[in-house]
């Protein structure tokens, strides 16, 4: 399960501390924001950790599995797609330790600690697999958001380094080749990357451990990328803003050799004021339209056959239907002995939808003092929107049943 604490330089930050050191220190005292995305990916690692566990580590009476299982599978945040994904996770374990000469050594949740390469970094792998001269690193994601690729991963690889600092006592110098396996079942599967324990040691040496000396002291330069994505400070951020406002300069949103790129240089503070967020937005918004345009053109011309780099048209998600319509399908369903309880839905109607049936004015007679205002959700829009700012003290006293 991972862990409930992370390292200032932990493993799964490693790609934004290591492209803009200053970030770790600066995001340190922010606080954490849950999700129930997290909470989900939290919970399918545990089942996943379950399901390896009883393989290879502990075979437990098969009740107490079952029990154990259906502990987890009646948690809120549980999805029936979890056990699907996990026997993805489990089946590609069972492949790799089969590609082993001899039955390797597993372990799992293991915490290691790379603090050679990173001060006080350490990490928990999902799986490590060691012998014959050869280690597999492996990490379960349940996202399906961010596709995550395996090769040249920094996480891994620091989990590797702290695992052949871990395991040397029993394992020696024996180990040469390291295998790295992201298993991503809702993302495209499972992606691997085989490298050296040289390579990794030297991407140590000159990658990650001279970044994470100036991200422990908060020094080195703040750098927008790709990392941004689960910054803490990614909203208020003057790199970014500036690497934003660059765009918007291409976009045409601001006249070449104008001063609103460098709009927010020298600040004291690498974060943005409330008046500068504001006119970032503002500036923002010219940014937005014009990637949704970019995306239009390069979806038109991929279609045509013409390539744009770096971008490709894929098949979206896969959607069924009866075929024939319900009208032939359904009969057809019956008469296979599908009860027709099955065959539809019954869900409450609206109050927008009643109103819609019934009209308005007959609406009004027959559910008087039967709904309620509920006040609309706070929408952040131009200062020159005509409608009235937001009173959330106002909203919590709307009267029932008035318009």
């Amino acid at each position: 399960m991972p862990p409930e604490k992370h390292a200032l330089l932990g493993a799964s930050s490693a790609h934004r501390w290591i492209h803009c050191p200053p970030s770790a220190r600066l995001t340190q005292g922010m606080p954490d924001h849950t999700s129930t995305y997290a909470e989900a990916g939290r919970l399918a690692h545990e089942i996943a950790e379950l399901k390896a566990r009883q393989y290879f580590i502990e075979t437990l009476p098969n009740r107490t599995y079952q029990a154990r299982l259906k502990k987890l599978q009646a948690h809120a945040h549980y999805e029936k797609s979890m056990d699907s994904a996990t026997d993805v996770y489990l089946e590609h374990l069972k492949v790799r330790a089969m590609a082993y000469p001899e039955p390797p050594s597993v372990a799992l949740e293991v915490r290691v600690c790379y603090d050679h390469i990173a001060p006080e970094g350490f990490g928990t792998a999902d799986c490590i697999m060691i012998g014959s001269g050869r280690m597999d690193v492996v990490d379960y994601k349940n996202g399906a958001g961010v596709l995550v690729e395996a090769e040249h991963n920094p996480q891994l690889m620091l989990y590797a380094l702290g695992a052949l600092r871990e395991y040397s006592v029993i394992f020696g110098d024996s180990i040469r080749t390291i295998q790295l396996s992201i298993v991503q079942p809702n993302a495209g599967g499972v992606r691997e990357w085989e490298t050296t324990v040289e390579a990794l040691r030297q991407w140590a040496e000159t990658t990650a451990a001279p970044a994470a000396r100036l991200a422990w002291e908060g020094t080195g330069d703040f750098q927008a990328g790709d990392w941004c994505r689960f910054c803490k400070a990614k909203a208020q951020c003057a790199a970014r803003a500036r690497q934003m406002l660059a765009l918007e300069q291409e976009a045409g949103g601001i006249p070449a050799g104008s001063a609103g790129v460098h709009a927010y240089e020298g600040t004291d503070t690498p974060l943005l004021s409330d008046a500068q967020v504001g006119d970032a937005l503002t500036r923002g918004r010219e940014v937005a339209g014009w990637v949704k345009d970019l995306e239009a053109y390069a979806m038109k011309a991929t279609l045509e056959g013409r390539v744009i780099a770096g971008w490709k048209v894929v098949e979206g998600r896969v959607t069924r239907d009866w075929t024939g319509g319900i009208e032939l399908a359904f009969p057809e369903l019956r008469a296979r002995g599908v009860e027709e309880a099955l065959l539809y839905e019954r869900r409450p109607v609206t109050v927008a939808g009643l109103e819609k049936s019934l009209g308005k004015k007959v609406f009004g007679e027959t559910a008087e003092g039967l709904w309620v205002k509920a006040p609309g959700k706070p929408t952040l829009v131009p200062e020159d929107d005509p409608r009235q700012p937001y009173n959330a003290a106002a909203a919590a006293f709307t009267v029932a049943g008035k318009a």
